[in-house]
């Protein structure tokens, strides 16, 4: 497994230098094209339109294999996805702010030269948004069926769930598994209805706890009573026994119900963001493309205006709502960080 995995790192290392170099040399030579049609004669619109069509896919295939095997190279880095994105988009979105340098005097071999940079940029981009994607999935269902990892856990660890007991979702530490029966029965926690992360002693931890279980101790079922026998622990300090809750595996499936229910909440939070500020939001993202596309005619001294022709303020779905639709996706991958840093991190 070893030998064919590093057999595959060699292919990755291989395919990135030859498909960037495909993707470079593809976008310098459709650049080219564009800026160098002055004369505007048959031949040099007949080969501009030759030079679109072999570097335009010269380009695409390069952009695709670079892309795919700087995400097998560098699978799981937290700027993986991002970055991957800002390449696609930047050649995706070139129609938008580079029209100007087109110097082809036919517009529709221009355009087809801009269609062609905006092409080799869109399987770059969608790999980029597939990178965030996939690693989202995998972050929630690695976080909802383990919790913190298992290094981070000391008390309770690689012990198997107990069947007697139903999972109650945000339930108390007794109502939870790992919660072994034999304990329950004579814990003080559970007789006094309480949890053992609120009182910083259990049953993973304490071990007079476990060993009243043993003898037999007996515990008053009365709540008030059986609240009398819960063994404080004075030679600890409050932060050691609040770090003792960190490491508990009981208390690491009560993270992982809060995390369950801030997923869906944050969602909806998210969609109902996107939909409150939505049509300021792509007006705003749409003035700068055009703003772009404008400045960039100025500082080229040219009248032309190809945007026209681009999904800058038309067509089925504008650059506008693509770029803010992979803005809230983006958003929403590092909002699940930023839970998953709270409540299997800090232990909030």
């Amino acid at each position: 497994m070893d030998s064919f995995t590093g057999f595959v790192d060699g292919v990755a290392r291989f395919l990135f230098w030859v498909g960037l170099g495909a993707l470079v040399v593809g976008v310098a030579m459709l650049l080219w094209t564009l800026l160098s049609g002055s004369q505007g004669t048959a031949q040099v619109l007949e080969q501009s339109a030759r030079n679109i069509e072999i570097f335009g896919k010269l380009a695409l295939i390069g952009g695709i294999a670079a892309a795919v095997a700087v995400t097998w190279q560098h699978w799981g880095e937290e700027t993986l996805g991002v970055l991957v994105i800002i390449v696609g988009a930047a050649l995706y979105f070139s129609p938008s702010y580079m029209p100007g340098i087109a110097n082809v005097p036919d517009s529709e071999t221009a355009g087809k030269g801009l269609a062609a940079l905006s092409l080799a940029g869109l399987p770059i981009g969608i790999i980029g948004l597939l990178v965030i994607g996939i690693d989202l999935v995998g972050r929630v269902r690695t976080r909802v069926n383990e919790g913190s990892r298992a290094d981070q856990l000391k008390f309770g660890k690689g012990m198997k769930e107990e069947r007697d007991i139903r999972n109650v979702f945000l339930g108390k530490c007794w109502q939870l598994p790992y919660c072994r029966k034999f304990v329950r029965e004579r814990c003080p926690i559970y007789h006094a209805r309480r949890t053992c992360w609120q009182e910083r002693v259990g049953c993973m931890c304490e071990e007079s706890v476990i060993q009243n279980a043993m003898e037999g101790k007996v515990i008053p079922s009365d709540v008030v009573a059986a609240a009398k026998f819960i063994p404080r622990n004075s030679k600890l300090t409050p932060g050691q026994k609040a770090e003792r809750c960190r490491q508990c595996v009981i208390y690491n499936e009560h993270q992982k119900h809060k995390y369950q229910l801030s997923l869906p909440g944050s969602a909806a939070a998210l969609v109902g963001l996107y939909f409150a500020i939505h049509t300021p939001m792509k007006a705003m993202i749409q003035g700068w493309l055009v703003s772009a596309d404008s400045a960039m005619g100025e500082a080229t001294f040219r009248g032309q205006d190809l945007s026209e022709t681009t999904s800058v303020t038309t067509g089925i779905i504008p650059y506008a709502e693509i770029i803010l639709i992979a803005m809230f996706l983006i958003v929403f991958a590092y909002i699940v960080r930023v839970l998953e840093f709270l409540f299997f991190k800090l232990k909030v």
